[in-house]
């Protein structure tokens, strides 16, 4: 019985592991966003570029949307499903608003992902709506 416990307790420690969870290396570099619903996104190589950083271990995420901070949760059901909580953001007023706001919304559409070649592509179904370049 001792040796059921014990195996237990190691089973359920690599169970819980953030190494083996399928987010566990999106922390480790900044995603920035190169492709928004099938269009090209600019590039000026500053930190208003918009990106997400990810926070695996509190299944948290910040980032910049081109204009404003923004932050939330995701949640992983498991490998290749990803959901987005509610985004909050700064609210600085922005001569390109609208595309930071289609890019927030787009967000609560996704519930797939993929990653190809440091690249993120998150879904709706199997529609690509957002590419992210590991960075």
């Amino acid at each position: 019985m001792k040796y059921l416990v014990i195996i237990s307790i190691i089973i359920f420690s690599f169970g819980c592991s953030p190494k083996m969870a399928p987010d566990a290396d999106w922390g480790r570099q900044r995603w920035v966003l190169i492709d928004l619903k099938g269009v090209p996104v600019q590039q000026s190589g500053s930190n208003r570029d918009a990106f997400i950083e990810f926070s695996p271990s509190e299944r948290r995420f910040t980032g910049n949307g081109g204009c404003n901070r923004l932050s939330g949760n995701y949640s992983i059901e498991k490998k290749g499903m990803v959901r987005f909580g509610e985004v909050i953001s700064t609210k600085m007023s922005c001569a390109d608003i609208a595309f930071e706001t289609t890019f927030l919304q787009t967000l609560n559409d996704i519930d797939r992902y993929t990653i190809e070649d440091n690249s993120l592509f998150l879904k709706d179904g199997n529609k690509v709506l957002l590419v992210f370049k590991a960075r």
